[in-house]
């Protein structure tokens, strides 16, 4: 079996995190040797850490120190990798002379630290590949691999979790390093069709592969009381939001299309999440005079249990990759509507009547009227997220290492040529 690495900038919560340790859980149990590494010691869900897999954190003593060893997993191994200075300083020159565009990213430490660290890590334990999650570790996988030659480091995977503006810094990057890729995964049709355009990936080197967004744990902590007296006190139905409370998410389209639909049709608002608009978002729930009628608890370690007792789930946000939270909700059986954004809600719901065009409140609110108005169908709601499986999902993965790593060992089997691989 495959060796794979989970690469992730740290476990600091968010649905990246999330699926990242779903998906490591998942091909551990198929029998895969599975590290999930780590830049960061964050961790903000120690029980979801798979018993299965190793966590690795390539940090410096001073961040390690910096760590909540409550928070930590006891299996959690620190990797304090080291590189020489002038080896980082031969790595920066040459890939700046190769990508100039990337440039001021390349002469940070920090992220000159995590390419380090990581050629490091691939050098002493050997995956047979490797998988970037996120921005960071996109970046540091291909540096590394420059560093380390394409014989000495594993092949690299991106995975694409969000839809990014064809001129913007993360597209542009992308379209330079992305040649090195051995395969790219998006999570959506939608993010696939984005970065084939915008970041120059052909056909043949992309796969769609769904989040794994339903798994028996979480069904069975949906059972649980959620920790919030609106679901027992006998009052209005509630409306759920669930997200990072970021510019994104667009949680004020939502507060006014609550509000709208709540002097229609008496209802009260949950957002669960924490992010840097919190104070903005208060501010507009007193502008609005909906301080009684809605709730911004924070992140919660159950948004299940909230999710299988809402009356409704909506999704608000301007863009998203695939929205994970709309499947969840799916599967506690909540009825959900969502903002027509690029990309994944409209291939989950496959109804545009549970749609409203992004930005615009009052569509939004007519359309959360009408899904308040019909009975939930709860076993179809939970057979559509069905189609999200855990099984699915790393059957998808599965599939990905067999055609690179197939790939990788015919390429060495033709010719001994570095610049064939």
């Amino acid at each position: 079996m495959p060796h794979v690495a989970m690469v992730i900038p740290s476990l600091a919560g968010g649905g990246a995190e999330r699926t990242a340790l779903r998906l490591s859980a998942g091909l551990a149990a198929r029998g895969h040797r599975v590290d999930i590494v780590l830049f960061q010691p964050h961790v903000a869900y120690p029980g979801e850490v798979p018993e299965a897999a190793r966590l690795l954190v390539l940090c410096g003593r001073r961040a390690w120190g910096r760590r909540d060893p409550a928070a930590m997993p006891a299996t959690a191994q620190w990797r304090p990798e080291r590189a020489p200075l002038r080896q980082g300083a031969g790595l920066a020159a040459g890939l700046v002379r190769d990508f100039p565009a990337a440039a001021p990213l390349l002469l940070r430490r920090a992220a000159l630290g995590r390419a380090l660290r990581l050629a490091r890590y691939a050098a002493r334990e050997r995956p047979d590949i490797l998988f970037a999650n996120l921005a960071q570790a996109e970046h540091a996988a291909f540096y590394a691999a420059r560093l380390a030659g394409p014989r000495a480091f594993p092949p690299v995977v991106p995975v694409l979790r969000n839809v990014e503006a064809p001129g913007s810094r993360h597209t542009r990057r992308r379209r330079l390093l992305f040649p090195a890729a051995a395969h790219v995964v998006a999570v959506s049709r939608g993010v696939a069709a984005a970065v084939a355009e915008a970041a120059g990936v052909a056909e043949g080197r992309l796969s769609v592969i769904h989040n794994p967004a339903v798994t028996p744990a979480a069904l069975r902590r949906a059972a649980e009381a959620p920790h919030h007296p609106w679901f027992a006190d006998g009052g209005p139905p509630v409306v759920l939001g669930v997200g990072r409370l970021a510019a994104q998410k667009d949680f004020p389209v939502l507060l006014e299309a609550f509000r709208r639909a709540a002097a229609e049709r008496p209802c009260r608002l949950v957002i669960l999440g924490e992010g840097p608009v919190r104070g903005a978002l208060e501010g507009r729930v007193r502008a609005l005079g909906l301080e009684a009628q809605v709730s911004l608890p924070g992140w919660v370690e159950n948004p299940w249990a909230f999710m299988a007792r809402a009356a409704l789930f909506v999704l608000s946000s301007r863009h998203e990759g695939f929205p994970g939270a709309l499947v969840e909700a799916l599967a506690c059986g909540c009825p959900s509507v969502s903002t027509d954004c690029p990309a994944g809600p409209a291939e989950i719901l496959e109804d545009p009547s549970l749609l409203a065009p992004v930005g615009d409140p009052e569509a939004l609110a007519g359309v959360m009227l009408r899904a308040l108005a019909r009975p939930p169908d709860r076993p179809a709601l939970r057979a559509r997220a069905a189609r999200f499986s855990m099984e699915r999902a790393v059957a998808g993965y599965e599939g990905v290492m067999e055609l690179v790593l197939r790939g990788r060992a015919g390429a060495h089997a033709v010719s001994p040529s570095p610049e064939t691989h």
